[in-house]
């Protein structure tokens, strides 16, 4: 050790004392003939190391006294604490001995706790009376023994008020004021209705209630439910037709999430819009022709009541007209005459009924067209995913039923309008048939 030492300071000594020889040879030579010397600092150095041990002995011992010491006290402090959880136990059963019947009580009284706790949660009332059963927390620690301290007859008394205001306030109406998370993500202070624990209404929309407050429904139900909640949003004391939802929120989220007119419109497809589109075209050309057709009717049969002044407005006027045009006076002529007019006449009245015909025709084939696509989309979600997810067919399955809805909801009504049209038509034809025949018959006559 002693040798280590001597290095070290030898070492030291190199490093920190100043050195005499410029040079590596000097240095070298100094070395050989035993004239380079310890400096005062290394000297010192290695007394210091020499010290050392003897401290370090030293403080080795007063640790382990204090070691000691603290052992000792480790056993009294356990003993210590044996004793006190002796003595804990005994005032335990005391206390549970000495409680007796009330112990039935506070099991009654923690069930009924936790159910009205578990009630406030989720109820739309704690909108309005915000902080209700704050201090259930309490009151079930004393109950559950995990406090030396009893619970008081005045707090199980404010659990069963708590209880009765609840019951009490599912038969009001009532406004107040809350702030309500829009659905852009705002806070805002609004006027809120609440019917009952059934509904939360805001300003002609819906609301819901969370642990986050109130808030509206990301997403409302149809226009008749909105129309409702604004009639009683803005009732007066004679009241509101209002339909509530007496199972606090299924109802209304089934009513949120069923789809709506434009929903099914985009679940067909292409193919449904395009069945639409025609539908809608065919629809205003079916109006226009029959609205077109009673005029003309009613000019035809104005214009029967005179067959002396033909007009040139109306088809039988066009057709009175030809034959007093006419030079020849000939039974036949004429004939050929009028079945000539009334051939020019007769596609003016037809036109575009063919035309009603073939959507009406056409309309279910693209429905059915669009239910073989949907069934082909809904076969490969399950060849790519299986059958196991429901959703993953739907989209396949929703087109291939409105697919086949929209030619239907096409088709009926255009066939409809088409028969209505060509009736309307054939009446006309039958009116100027009519008409020349009558003329044929007095030209016989004279």
């Amino acid at each position: 050790m002693k040798r280590i030492l001597t290095a070290v300071a030898l070492v030291a000594t190199l490093v920190i004392a100043p050195v005499q020889a410029q040079t590596v040879d000097q240095l070298l030579s100094q070395v050989k003939n035993g004239t380079l010397q310890k400096s005062k600092e290394a000297i010192d150095l290695e007394r210091s190391f020499g010290s050392a041990g003897a401290r370090k002995a030293s403080i080795v011992a007063k640790l382990k006294a204090d070691r000691a010491a603290l052992e000792a006290r480790s056993d009294t402090l356990e003993i210590q604490y044996a004793t006190r959880d002796e003595e804990l136990d005994t005032l335990r059963t005391t206390r549970q001995n000495s409680l007796g019947d009330l112990k039935d009580l506070f099991g009654a009284v923690q069930q009924i706790v936790g159910e009205a706790e578990a009630t406030f949660d989720t109820s739309l009332i704690s909108a309005e009376f915000p902080g209700r059963g704050s201090d259930f927390a309490e009151i079930t620690k004393k109950v559950s023994n995990q406090s030396n301290v009893l619970v008081t007859a005045d707090e199980i008394e404010s659990v069963w008020k708590a209880i009765f205001n609840e019951m009490a306030q599912q038969g009001k109406i009532t406004k107040f004021t809350a702030n309500v998370a829009t659905a852009a993500g705002a806070k805002e202070s609004q006027t809120v209705v609440r019917v009952g624990n059934f509904n939360l209404i805001g300003d002609g929309v819906f609301l819901t209630y969370g642990k986050g407050g109130v808030a509206e429904l990301p997403r409302q139900p149809d226009g008749r439910y909105l129309s409702q909640a604004d009639d009683l949003f803005n009732a007066s004391a004679a009241g509101a037709v209002f339909a509530l939802d007496p199972t606090q929120g299924t109802l209304l989220g089934a009513a949120v999430e069923a789809p709506s007119l434009m929903d099914r419109i985009h679940q067909g497809g292409l193919v449904g819009y395009i069945i639409l589109g025609v539908g809608a075209i065919a629809a205003v050309i079916a109006l226009l022709k029959i609205v077109t057709l009673f005029a003309v009717s009613a000019a035809v049969n104005k214009q029967a009541k005179n067959p002396g002044s033909p007009s040139t407005k109306n088809p039988l006027g066009r057709v009175l007209k030809a034959v007093q045009d006419s030079p020849s006076k000939d039974t036949e002529a004429m004939e050929l005459r009028l079945s000539e007019a009334i051939m020019k006449e007769t596609p003016k009245l037809t036109s575009w009924l063919m035309f009603l015909k073939i959507v009406s025709v056409v309309a279910p084939l693209a429905g059915l067209l669009g239910t073989v696509l949907g069934m082909i989309t809904t076969f490969q979600s399950i060849t790519l995913f299986g059958a196991g997810d429901p959703k993953l067919m739907a989209g396949g399955i929703s087109q291939a039923l409105v697919t086949t809805v929209c030619g239907l909801v096409v088709a009926i009504p255009i066939v409809l309008l088409h028969t209505a049209a060509a009736s309307k038509a054939k009446r006309v034809e039958e009116i100027l048939e009519e008409q020349s025949a009558g003329m044929v018959a007095r030209q016989i006559e004279g």
